[in-house]
């Protein structure tokens, strides 16, 4: 790995930069997000309750071409704070659904980097990128959401690394398993204008960044087990938090694994026979 000096002074004070953007829960998204998770795209209609997880999708940062960085993410030191690191990668994030979003509702989405911190983490030098999100319709705040941002430098070893990070033994309640088809990949950064190349462009993410195959994207990863929370417990989430443990890739199969807490709430896992977990999560209704 290269070394990288990195002040952290510099970097904190990005803390508080805002940006504004705004976006409508349509029903060609509502049917196209629908689509990409394998339901039924069926006929929604304006007034429905939007899946969960479609809040993920909305006001993305949308720059020209130009402006993109080599990973084809935003470049940074606009709005995130330009971190001397070339890997990005979502972390997970603490989620609480005040109001369920509409089909039709138009919203707008103010973000802010709430904090900035350094980690010397088994891999190296990591930096903490804390961004804050929140989604109104018509001035009332219905979403508010923290999520966590992880860079690091690039490891070529990565695909070459067998990991596994174990199971825990319990007797699940619900399980249900999703093949991580390319295609599932290339829509979900087709509806959330996701550029990041290791979703969809072999060569870069295997030669630049280091990985085995396509990467899966972490916010549908949540979306999936969000969905089987809700499934499992027929009820709208009102609280969700979840944290990326291990990359899951294209072309695997990925489990969805849930336990029922006697309090009620229930604990969601995902994972794929190559890693174990990838990916784990708290539900509370």
């Amino acid at each position: 790995m290269n070394n990288v000096d990195i002040n952290i002074n510099d970097l904190k004070a990005w803390i508080g930069n805002e940006e504004v953007a705004y976006d409508e829960v349509s029903v060609n998204l509502e049917k196209k997000f629908r689509a990409t998770i394998d339901e039924d795209p069926g006929s929604p209609q304006k007034g429905e309750i939007a899946s969960s997880g479609i809040h993920w999708t909305l006001a993305p940062a949308i720059v020209k071409s130009s402006l993109l960085g080599k990973d084809s993410h935003p470049a940074k030191g606009e709005f995130l704070p330009p971190v001397p690191l070339p890997r990005r990668m979502w972390a997970g994030c603490q989620t609480k659904f005040f109001k369920p979003l509409l089909i039709g509702d138009e919203i707008k989405k103010v973000s802010s980097i709430f904090d900035v911190n350094l980690k010397n983490g088994k891999s190296g030098l990591l930096c903490f990128v804390k961004a804050k999100y929140e989604f109104y319709v018509n001035n009332e705040l219905v979403i508010e959401e923290f999520h966590d941002i992880v860079y690091r430098d690039y490891l070529k070893q990565d695909k070459n690394i067998r990991k596994l990070n174990i199971l825990p033994g319990f007797d699940p309640v619900y399980k249900e398993k999703i093949h991580t088809h390319p295609t599932m990949l290339f829509r979900y950064s087709a509806i959330t204008f996701n550029g990041h190349r290791i979703h969809y462009d072999y060569p870069y993410s295997t030669h630049e960044e280091g990985y085995k195959d396509l990467v899966f994207h972490g916010p549908l990863q949540a979306t999936l087990m969000l969905r089987a929370a809700e499934k499992y417990k027929n009820k709208k989430v009102t609280q969700f938090a979840h944290k990326g443990i291990a990359p899951v890739y294209a072309n695997q199969d990925l489990y969805v694994t849930i336990e029922h807490k006697p309090k009620g709430d229930i604990i969601c896992y995902t994972s794929t026979d190559d890693a174990g977990i990838t990916m784990e999560a708290e539900a509370f209704f």
